[in-house]
């Protein structure tokens, strides 16, 4: 193991916090992997929770999806 007790930022980063001890005896290379898949999971987590929140938006009645839509999703409010 090359440096370990040392923790990649990336993976600092990606945890969000100072990660667990044992984590800091994985070597660089595998600290790297593992951020990338943390990374990654965190992204597809987003998108299916995404999709369901627009999924669940069509069991709304018509006249209320365009008002809870701004509501979650405020970044797509229309430019206002």
């Amino acid at each position: 193991m090359a440096e370990s007790g040392k923790v990649d930022a990336a993976l600092r980063g990606a945890i969000g916090a100072e990660p667990p001890a044992p984590v800091a005896e994985l070597d660089a290379t595998e600290q790297r992997a593992l951020a990338a898949l943390i990374a990654d999971s965190r992204q597809r987590q987003q998108q299916q929770l995404q999709k369901a929140l627009e999924d669940a938006l069509g069991y709304l009645p018509r006249l209320l999806r365009a008002p809870v839509r701004r509501v979650l999703f405020p970044k797509r409010g229309g430019g206002k």
